[in-house]
């Protein structure tokens, strides 16, 4: 009689207050950029993410596809697909409500059963249960498996029938091409996995390298020399830990790796095969040439292979061509301080500090004192013969750029038009000759055109003067080409505008001072297209 009793006030309690247990909607997912909190308001449709770096609103649910939000979702690297499952998951979820006709008639016939319920326990009041022998064994099964739901939060065990794998691919990923590594499905954690990852907090490290296996019997492991992307000993490389439960997976391909294109630099160039590993492991287990040191310490892996078309030299070449390609790059430094038909001495100053620190340090470090006096009577002597060339115009600035495009990597590119950079404002001044030789160098060296304006625009805020300011050159400082259409050119516009503005209040005077110049110069080349 009680437990009908309590049955008919649970089935009100629930009808009354279901609209509070369902109403708020909490979920917790992993991108590039880091955890995200969600809180989905069914009422409301509002949904509110939450990062380590802030917070952020989306005002309607049913509204993804605007906008605004997908400005939201691209600035964290979430896919929108991550929400609409949180949604579907709620819609499919049993719903009360649907109910509602049939409560008050549910409610008569619990009142009609009870006094045959009370009859049917006057008849077998007397009657002893039998234990069941497997009574103990059941209950430990049914612990053993009884898991929270907070547990499959995140994941539905049924989307996941595949085992984890990865691809690579590239994409473009503020304003630079890199490669990004990608995964799907459920991750192949077994029990004793777990068991080991409680005793670090449930965590578990994931880590990839690259290896060139062209050469099946040589696999190579990619070298790797900058922050972030390498490892202790140089090679190519990034790792992160994440918590593991069980169920726990990615439902559609989500990246979890990238790397700057630029940095994933096969031995040689031409038609390579690149294979990414990623590795599971506990949270300190250490690799030796992109394998993990201690079999205990492995979890489990997954690879892939990218058919790469390398064009530039491997870094195994590199060394061959290093004397030739530093060679080009002070001649094209001497080209650009010579850009006015008369030498800048400052630009000289900056083009032998630069020899000093490539080529003579170099030799010096080593203790190689015949090397270093030899690099200083060579380049002392290039200098000269250059200048010559460049007075009577006999240097060929098209096969000098030719050779570097072949016989340098991008990275080494950019080096080198930073030093260009670094002479034209040597003087604290940018000529229309020096800006207009700059722009055609980067278009002839295959820069990225963004990337090479922001670092011409770093240029400029450190200088008092940019030359002869006209109608002529106005569109050079913004690197304007002649295939451009008005509406192309405003985009840019508005960027530099943004760029500018934001360093009108500066601290260094000679920046802020150049800044207002800049935004002044902006305005009017906007008026000048109807921006």
């Amino acid at each position: 009689m009680k437990i009908i009793v309590s049955l008919i006030f649970i089935i009100i309690f629930a009808f009354l207050n279901v609209n509070a247990a369902e109403e708020i909607v909490k979920k917790k997912f992993q991108t590039p950029s880091g955890d995200v909190n969600v809180l989905y308001n069914q009422d409301t449709g509002e949904v509110e993410l939450s990062f380590e770096g802030g917070t952020e609103i989306i005002s309607d649910f049913n509204k993804l596809n605007n906008d605004t939000t997908k400005e939201i979702l691209k600035k964290y690297n979430i896919n929108e697909n991550q929400l609409k499952f949180i949604k579907k998951k709620q819609e499919n979820k049993f719903n009360i409500l649907t109910l509602k006709p049939f409560i008050f008639l549910a409610i008569i016939i619990l009142a009609v059963l009870v006094p045959l319920s009370k009859k049917s326990q006057e008849k077998n009041i007397n009657v002893k249960p039998k234990r069941s022998k497997n009574t103990n064994i059941d209950r430990k099964r049914e612990e053993e498996f009884s898991y929270d739901d907070q547990d499959y939060e995140d994941w539905d065990a049924d989307d996941f029938e595949e085992d984890l794998k990865i691809k690579v691919e590239e994409k473009i990923h503020e304003n630079n091409p890199f490669y990004f590594v990608s995964a799907f499905g459920k991750l192949n954690f077994k029990d004793q996995d777990f068991v080991s990852a409680e005793k670090e907090n449930n965590q578990a490290k994931f880590t990839v390298y690259a290896f060139d296996i062209t050469d099946e019997e040589n696999e190579v492991v990619i070298q790797g020399l900058t922050e972030p992307y390498k490892d202790e000993n140089y090679f190519l490389s990034s790792t992160r830990n994440m918590e593991i439960k069980l169920g726990y997976g990615y439902f559609e391909w989500t990246p979890i790796f990238l790397f700057p294109k630029s940095l994933v630099v096969p031995p040689y160039r031409g038609e390579r095969k690149i294979k990414f590993v990623v590795n599971a492991s506990k949270v300190n287990a250490k690799f030796e040439q992109g394998k993990i040191a201690n079999k205990k310490d492995f979890y489990f892996s997954t690879e892939t292979i990218l058919d790469l078309n390398f064009q530039d030299p491997g870094y195994l070449e590199e060394d061959k061509y290093e004397d030739e390609v530093n060679e080009k790059i002070v001649q094209l430094g001497l080209a650009i301080a010579y850009s006015e038909n008369e030498i800048n001495h400052k630009g000289v100053e900056t083009i032998k500090s630069w020899i000093n620190e490539k080529v003579i340090w170099k030799s010096y470090l080593s203790e190689n004192t015949e090397e270093e006096s030899e690099n200083k009577i060579k380049y002392s002597f290039l200098l000269k013969n250059t200048y010559e060339l460049l007075k009577n115009k006999k240097l060929s600035l098209s096969e000098m750029v030719k050779e570097l495009n072949y016989k340098s990597n991008i990275s080494k590119r950019y080096d080198a038009m930073n030093l260009l950079l670094n002479i034209a404002g040597s003087d604290d001044r940018l000529s229309s000759e020096e800006d207009k030789l700059l722009n055609k160098t980067a278009r002839a060296l295959e820069l990225d055109m963004d990337r090479f304006q922001q670092m011409k625009t770093s240029t400029i805020a450190n200088i008092d003067t940019i030359a002869d300011t006209n109608e002529e050159n106005e569109d050079t400082i913004f690197n304007f080409s002649s295939d451009m259409t008005n509406e192309e050119k405003c985009k840019k516009l508005r960027k530099e505008y943004t760029r500018w503005n934001s360093q009108t209040n500066n601290s260094n005077d000679k920046i802020r001072n150049q800044a207002k110049k800049m935004v002044e110069l902006t305005a009017n080349l906007r008026k000048k297209y109807n921006c």
